[in-house]
């Protein structure tokens, strides 16, 4: 392809075993001058801030012109992967050598960059040529690789069909080639009887398959026919069955009754023993305040503060504590001051 563009060098796989970052920024060089004339691209790559100046500007170069989207990192690699990336301009510019100048009208207007541009329609179509084409390139590169291993073999395999080929009468090489068919046959016999017993064993397994699953597929009917049988017959313990499922629905309704009464009597209890303990408290109270109410009493009869006091009616318990002698006049202040010390 570079060939037919006019490109002075020639260029093949085997420049890109190792990387030339020489030949890659040459190429760039000379496909952006052929694209563009007027391009403002320098060969300067001495050192490697110039390499990086020199790959930005080619690429977006041709971006902005062309369309054409490089990577920039393969290209710097210099290796196989930077032929995909130059096969990108180089077919651009290969397809565009290749178009009939009589075709084109005479417009001034018109110009390469138009003309180009229309060749890029079909970019999904481009894309996967160039795929093609780098892995055509990856495979012929292993087997160049491999030349060195296979061209004595190659080599010898020629001579040997060329000394068949010129003597037709029998030589050591029609022996050969005679003993080679008749091993060859011989294997293959070999194989064919192989496969053969391996075919009748087969059989035989598919046979004796067939017999076991056979005798399964009876033995399942049978069973069906058996549990279909032991469904319709009805057991001998059904009626005491039935008969204890009664009894037990019947002693449960009646632990449900009896369980309702305890739980309503326990709450009839309950409440009594509120009644209860508040009539007591309130019979401690009225205690309390009666008591309290006494010694009030008491306490104003002794200090003096009261001659008469109104004494409620008593009880048969205070008829008896009533019925006590009276105490002296000589006692009384004796105990107001006793009274009077405790109250103290």
């Amino acid at each position: 392809m570079m060939r037919a563009l006019g490109y002075p060098r020639p260029v093949s796989v085997e420049n890109f075993r190792k990387p030339n970052f020489e030949l890659v920024s040459d190429l760039l060089y000379w496909m952006a001058k052929k694209y563009d004339p007027s391009s403002s691209v320098t060969e300067e790559i001495d050192t490697e801030e110039d390499r990086i100046v020199f790959l930005t500007s080619v690429t977006s170069e041709f971006h902005s012109k062309a369309r054409i989207k490089l990577n920039a990192k393969k290209l710097y690699a210099a290796d196989g992967f930077a032929v995909k990336e130059l096969i990108k301009v180089a077919r651009v510019l290969y397809e565009a050598s290749r178009i009939d100048p009589s075709t084109v009208e005479d417009d001034d207007e018109l110009s390469t960059k138009s003309l180009l541009g229309s060749k890029l329609k079909d970019a999904k179509a481009t894309r996967a040529l160039s795929a093609e084409i780098t892995e055509c390139g990856a495979k012929l590169y292993d087997l160049l690789d491999n030349e060195l291993e296979v061209r004595e073999a190659r080599v010898q395999a020629i001579r040997f069909l060329d000394t068949v080929s010129s003597n037709l009468e029998s030589t050591n090489e029609h022996k050969y080639l005679e003993k080679s068919i008749k091993s060859i046959i011989v294997s293959v016999q070999e194989n064919v009887e192989s496969m053969e017993r391996q075919c009748s064993e087969l059989d035989a397994e598919e046979k004796a398959l067939g017999a076991k699953i056979k005798k399964a597929q009876g033995d399942l009917e049978r069973s069906e026919k058996r549990l279909k049988s032991l469904q319709n017959v009805r057991p001998a313990f059904m009626d005491e069955y039935e008969k204890l499922e009664k009894e037990l629905e019947r002693q449960y309704i009646i632990y449900c009754e009896r369980y309702r009464n305890l739980d309503y009597l326990q709450h009839e209890l309950d409440l009594h023993n509120d009644r209860e303990m508040k009539k007591l408290q309130e019979n401690d109270r009225t205690l309390k305040k009666m008591q309290k109410k006494f010694r009030d009493d008491e306490l104003a009869i002794l200090r003096g503060e009261q001659e008469e006091i109104d004494i409620p009616v008593p009880d048969d318990k205070d008829l008896k504590k009533s019925s006590a002698p009276p105490q002296s006049k000589k006692d009384q202040p004796r105990k107001s001051k006793a009274a009077a010390t405790s109250s103290d």
